[in-house]
C-alpha cells in the first residue's frame, strides 16, 4: 500500500479506492486520504475521507487531532471548524476543541455573533478551554462581554494578562473582594501562589483562606498560620490550613521543639473536627492531619483508628504517615515485638517495610522465618536486602529469563499506517485505544517497543505493561524487558567514572537513570544539568577535586557528568562513614536534614536510618535508587558485591 509522492498525491491515490474502490477497502483508504490530506493541509478535503471512514476508538481521536491541527494551519474559516465539530466520528471528548477553533476563527473575522453561537458549552471544559470561552465572550462587547471579561479576570488571570493594560486595571479596580480572592485562587491554580499570596489580601476572609494556601504552597508556615487566623474562629478551612501549617513548623522544628508543635497541629486539627460534619474529603484532611499528629506524639492507637477509616485511606499522604507509624513503633523501647497490621496499602513499599519490621521483631524472639521469606521475595528492595543483611551472608535471589519480551498483536488497521511509514499516528491511536480500556497487560509493552520512546517515557508505560516491573517479584521476567526498564546506553563512560571515584558502577547507573533516564540535556527546574543532575556551580567545585579532570567543561558531556555525579556521591559517602544510603538522600536533600538524622540514629546506616529519613522524597529516593543499583548490578555486573556493595 505504499506509495511515493508528495503527500496530497498520495491523498488523492487514495481518495480514488475511497471512492470507487471495493467496498471493503473503501473505509480503510478514506481513513489514509483523510491522515495526507491533513498532512497537505487541505482540511475540508480530510474531513471528506474521515466522514467516509467513520473511524472510532483511537483512530477518531487521532483524525480529530491531526484535523484539527490541519484547520489551525491553513487558517480555515469558522464553518469548517463547525462541519468538523459536528462530524458525527468525532468523540465527545473531542468537539470542544474544535468548536472552540470555529469561535476563535470568527472572532478573528470580527463575526462576533457567529463566535458567540460557535461556542461549547461550559460544562467539563479544562481549565485553558474555560479561559478561551470566556475569551471570546468577552470580544462581544456589550453587558455579556463586559461580564466575560470581569469573569476571565477573576478567574483565569493568568489568561487575562494578554488584554491592555489600562483595560485589565480599570477591571481589577473594580472587582469586589469575593472577586478578589477568586483570583487569588485562580493565580493559584495556574501555579502562581506568589502572585496568589498578593493579591489574597484583598479578597477579606475568603482571601486570608486562599493566603494561607498560597503560602503553605512557598512553604511559608508561619506566614500561612497567621493568615489563617484571620479567617476567624468558626472558619473550618481555616483551622485545616493551621493545622497544615503546624505541620510544616514542626517538621522543620528541631526536635526538642518538635512534639509541642506537633500538639498545636492537633488542637488545630480538633477545633476544624468539631466544626465540620460527618464525611466529605475536608473532613478525611483533618482525620490524617489528627493521625499523623498522634503518630508523632506516640499515640498509636488513636492514630491506628483514624489510618484505618476508608475516606483517610484515599488521600496522598496517607502511606507516609503509616510508614512513620511503622517505624516509631518498631524504633520506640518496646522494640515492638508485635506489630498490628494496617489496612494493606496501595504501594509496594509501604506493605514490605511494614513486613520487614514485623519480620524483624519475630527475629528479636528467635523466629527468621519471616526474614528468610522477605529475602527470597524476588524484589531486591530494600527491605529484602536488609532481611538478607540480617541473615548474614544472604543474597536476594534473582533469575531472569531468556525468553523474549512479550509483544501483543496490533490490531489489522495499524499495518496500512505503518506501511505509510506513519508511526507516530498508530502510537497516538493506539495509546488512545489502551487509555479507554483503562487496562494494564502486555500491549503497553507492544507500543513502547513500537514507538522506539526514550526511557523517560517508556518506563511508566513498561510498568504499565508488566506491573511487577513497579512492584516485584523480578524472578523470572524476560531479561530483554528488563533491559528495556533498566538500559544502560552510557555503559563504557559510567564505568570510567565510576572507576575514577570508587564509586560501584551499578549505583551510578541507578542514580542516573532516576535522575534524567538517561536524557543527556535533562535539565531541572532548579538548574540541575545532565544524566547526573548536577548544579554547574557544584560540578565546578568538585572537578578541582577529580585529578585529571578540567576545572571546567561542558556539563553536559556525558563522561563528565557522570564523573562529577560519581565525585559528589563518593565524597558524602566518605563524609558518613562509608555508608552509601546515607551518601544517596545526600545527594537528595544536601547535608543538614541528613547529619541530624544520622546523628539520631547511631551513625550508621541501616534501617534505624533510612526509615527515619524525614522528607518523604528524600526516603522514596534512597529506596528507589538502591532498587534501581541492584537491579543494574543483576543485568550487568552480576559479578559485583551485592548490597550493602562492600
Amino acid at each position: 500500500m505504499a506509495l511515493r509522492g508528495s503527500p496530497a498525491r498520495q491523498a488523492n491515490a487514495f481518495m480514488q479506492v475511497a471512492v470507487a474502490g471495493r467496498e471493503a477497502e473503501r473505509p480503510r483508504a478514506a481513513l489514509l486520504w483523510g491522515l495526507l490530506a491533513c498532512e497537505a493541509h487541505s482540511p475540508l478535503s480530510a474531513l471528506m475521507g474521515f466522514d467516509i471512514a467513520r473511524p472510532s476508538g483511537g483512530r477518531a481521536r487521532l483524525a480529530a487531532r491531526r484535523l484539527e491541527d490541519a484547520l489551525a494551519a491553513a487558517q480555515s474559516p469558522g464553518q469548517l471548524w463547525l462541519a468538523a465539530a459536528g462530524a458525527p466520528w468525532v468523540q465527545t471528548a473531542d468537539r470542544p476543541r474544535l468548536r472552540l477553533g470555529a469561535a476563535d476563527a470568527f472572532a478573528a473575522r470580527e463575526e462576533v455573533a457567529a463566535a458567540v453561537a460557535a461556542l461549547p458549552v461550559p460544562n467539563a471544559l479544562r481549565r485553558d478551554e474555560a479561559a478561551r470561552r470566556l475569551a471570546v465572550l468577552a470580544s462581544a462587547g456589550g453587558a455579556q462581554g463586559a461580564a466575560a471579561q470581569r469573569a476571565l479576570v477573576a478567574e483565569y488571570p493568568e489568561a487575562a494578562a494578554p488584554a491592555p493594560p489600562a483595560e485589565l486595571q480599570r477591571v481589577i479596580a473594580t472587582l469586589t473582594p469575593a472577586e478578589r480572592a477568586t483570583r487569588a485562587q485562580g493565580w493559584l491554580d495556574a501555579g502562581e501562589p506568589e502572585r496568589a499570596l498578593k493579591e489574597a489580601p484583598g479578597g477579606g476572609a475568603a482571601g486570608f483562606l486562599v493566603a494561607a494556601r498560597a503560602a503553605l504552597r512557598l512553604r511559608r508556615a508561619t506566614v500561612a498560620a497567621a493568615w489563617a487566623a484571620r479567617g476567624g474562629e468558626s472558619c473550618a478551612a481555616c483551622w485545616v490550613e493551621r493545622a497544615e501549617a503546624y505541620r510544616q513548623i514542626a517538621w522543620a522544628a528541631a526536635p526538642p521543639e518538635r512534639a509541642q508543635r506537633f500538639l498545636e497541629m492537633l488542637r488545630s486539627a480538633e477545633r476544624a473536627e468539631r466544626l465540620l460534619p460527618p464525611g466529605g474529603v475536608l473532613r478525611a484532611r483533618v482525620d490524617l492531619l489528627s493521625a499523623e499528629a498522634l503518630t508523632e506524639t506516640g499515640r498509636f492507637a488513636e492514630a491506628l483508628r483514624l489510618l484505618n477509616l476508608e475516606e483517610v485511606r484515599v488521600l496522598p499522604r496517607w502511606e507516609w504517615v503509616c510508614r512513620r507509624w511503622y517505624y516509631l513503633q518498631a524504633a520506640g523501647p518496646s522494640g515492638a515485638h508485635e506489630l498490628p497490621t494496617l489496612v494493606p496499602g496501595r504501594s509496594t513499599r509501604l506493605r514490605r517495610v511494614a513486613a520487614f519490621w514485623r519480620a524483624r521483631a519475630a527475629a528479636a524472639g528467635g523466629d527468621r522465618s519471616a526474614l528468610e521469606a522477605l529475602a527470597a521475595s524476588g524484589l531486591p528492595d530494600l527491605p529484602a536486602l536488609w532481611a538478607a543483611t540480617m541473615l548474614h551472608g544472604v543474597t536476594v535471589p534473582i533469575s531472569l529469563s531468556s525468553q523474549p519480551m512479550p509483544r501483543t498483536p496490533m490490531s489489522p488497521w495499524s499495518g496500512d499506517l505503518l506501511a505509510l511509514g506513519r508511526v507516530s499516528d498508530l502510537v497516538l491511536a493506539w495509546r488512545a485505544d489502551l487509555e479507554a480500556s483503562g487496562e494494564n497487560g502486555p500491549a503497553w509493552l507492544g507500543l513502547t517497543a513500537l514507538a522506539g520512546m526514550p526511557s523517560v517515557d517508556a518506563v511508566p508505560l513498561l510498568g504499565r505493561g508488566e506491573p511487577r516491573l513497579r512492584s516485584g517479584p523480578w524472578d523470572g521476567l524476560s531479561r530483554e524487558l528488563m533491559q528495556r526498564y533498566l538500559p544502560l546506553p552510557w555503559r563504557r563512560e559510567v564505568e570510567a567514572a565510576a572507576r575514577r571515584s570508587g564509586v560501584p558502577p551499578w549505583l551510578l547507573a541507578g542514580l542516573a537513570r532516576h535522575e534524567s533516564a538517561w536524557d543527556v540535556r535533562a535539565r531541572s527546574g532548579a538548574g540541575a544539568l545532565g544524566l547526573t543532575q548536577v548544579l554547574p556551580e557544584v560540578g565546578d567545585e568538585i572537578a578541582r577535586s577529580v585529578p585529571g579532570l578540567a576545572a571546567h567543561g561542558d556539563v553536559f558531556d556525558p563522561e563528565r557528568n557522570l564523573t562529577l555525579g560519581a565525585a559528589l556521591l563518593a565524597r558524602w559517602r566518605g563524609a558518613f562513614d562509608g555508608s552509601w544510603e546515607a551518601a544517596l538522600a545526600c545527594y537528595n536533600a544536601g547535608e543538614r536534614r541528613v547529619r541530624e538524622v544520622w546523628e539520631r540514629t547511631g551513625r550508621r546506616g541501616g534501617p534505624q536510618f533510612v526509615e527515619a529519613l524525614e522528607i518523604p522524597e528524600n526516603w522514596d529516593y534512597v529506596h528507589r535508587v538502591v532498587l534501581l543499583a541492584e537491579g543494574y548490578r543483576i543485568l550487568y555486573w552480576p559479578e559485583g558485591r551485592a548490597f550493602p556493595w562492600m
